[in-house]
């Protein structure tokens, strides 16, 4: 339920009684203001992104009629993360809380609403019971990008057999480089983006595989000077995208209808959509482990590399294109999907369409994937 703040108006109401006598009655009348507490993490990135949807909901829902303001949540992981730390051993596997904190607070009735990026909320068998996703904005540009000090054009474009170091955290970027690169160093480095860019400005790393569209926010908002560095986006036939990367979703208590009606007038049908099937895609796959099977050679617990992309085609009908991807973490196998769907699709639709493409990739991948 949402908090309310209070406003006292004090009306004067005379009236005449019988003999003349004037008798001042004063009223106190409640006026009500429903207050919207949008959490967020306390990175740079995170608040721009709760600052946007705070915004959104101000261009449609008049400061009379809704209050909100933004409380900051610090998860376990944001203590270390302003610092960027490195493991030697590519593919590391460790578990990164980016929205744990905030859906406890959420359970707790600390906050009415949750901004995430949503590729971090975790698959429905592995999220909260009793929330919702229930208002998804505007997708930003989904594709990775190298970042470097020298201008690398592409992952081609990096110095060959000499140590060159890349940094990323990501299983899923590292077995698509090392599909294509296998002689470039992988360096596990992690952090929140401004200490990841500062690792490569102290030369910790070369390069860096990061999501366009944190960097297109950050730099939107003005929050940091990035003029000393340079990027270029990654194709996605080298690169393909995590699932629901660059868009910001909201999450709300499951029986809060009110917070939902509020963020249901800014939410994008769109980038709903695309987030339906892609998070769809990620439900298929998310049990399909090497540890599922026997007599694999690999030391590997956590779920494999997958990406997931939904956009509309550049024609005339704006119809749709899904494409799936399940690697090893090496990179020595990578199996594609590319689905079709016509403009007009539902929620439903995009989530069986997502569906539909892993099923593929599982019966194409088969028992021996990891073996």
């Amino acid at each position: 339920m949402l908090l309310f703040e209070r406003r006292i108006a004090v009306v004067q109401i005379f009236v005449l009684l019988l003999g003349g006598h004037h008798v001042v009655v004063s009223a106190l009348l409640s006026m009500q203001t429903p207050t919207l507490r949008i959490g967020t993490r306390p990175s740079p990135l995170a608040k721009v992104q709760a600052r946007s949807a705070a915004e959104a909901l101000r261009k449609i829902i008049s400061a009379d009629e809704l209050h909100i303001q933004i409380v900051e949540i610090k998860t376990k992981d944001d203590q270390t993360r302003s610092t960027a730390s490195t493991q030697s051993t590519p593919l590391a596997v460790k578990s990164i809380d980016f929205t744990g904190a905030l859906d406890q607070a959420l359970l707790n009735n600390e906050i009415d609403a949750a901004v995430h990026s949503l590729k971090d909320i975790p698959p429905t068998s592995r999220w909260c019971d009793g929330l919702d996703i229930v208002c998804c904005l505007p997708r930003e540009d989904p594709m990775d990008v190298l970042v470097s000090v020298d201008g690398y054009s592409s992952l081609r474009d990096l110095p060959p057999n000499n140590g060159t170091r890349v940094g990323t955290s990501s299983v899923r970027r590292q077995a698509q480089i090392l599909s294509l690169r296998d002689d470039l160093e992988l360096v596990n480095l992690r952090g929140n983006v401004e200490a990841r860019l500062n690792a490569l400005r102290d030369g910790k790393v070369d390069a860096l595989i990061l999501a366009s569209a944190g960097l297109n926010r950050l730099i939107h908002a003005n929050v940091h000077d990035f003029n000393d560095l340079k990027w270029h986006n990654i194709p996605s036939e080298e690169m393909l995208s995590g699932a629901c990367q660059g868009i910001i979703g909201i999450a709300t208590r499951a029986s809060d209808t009110t917070t939902s009606d509020w963020l249901s007038e800014i939410n994008d049908a769109d980038a709903s959509i695309t987030a339906a099937a892609e998070r769809s895609f990620l439900d298929v796959l998310d049990s399909f482990r090497p540890s599922t099977y026997s007599n694999t050679d690999m030391e590997w617990t956590g779920r494999p590399p997958l990406a997931a992309l939904m956009a509309k085609n550049r024609n005339e009908d704006n119809s749709w294109t899904f494409q799936g991807m399940l690697a090893r973490p090496d990179g020595s196998k990578v199996l594609r999907s590319i689905m079709n769907a016509p403009t007009c699709i539902s929620i439903n639709e995009g989530r069986e369409l997502g569906e539909a493409c892993a099923k593929h990739l599982l019966e194409n991948a088969g028992p021996e994937f990891y073996k």
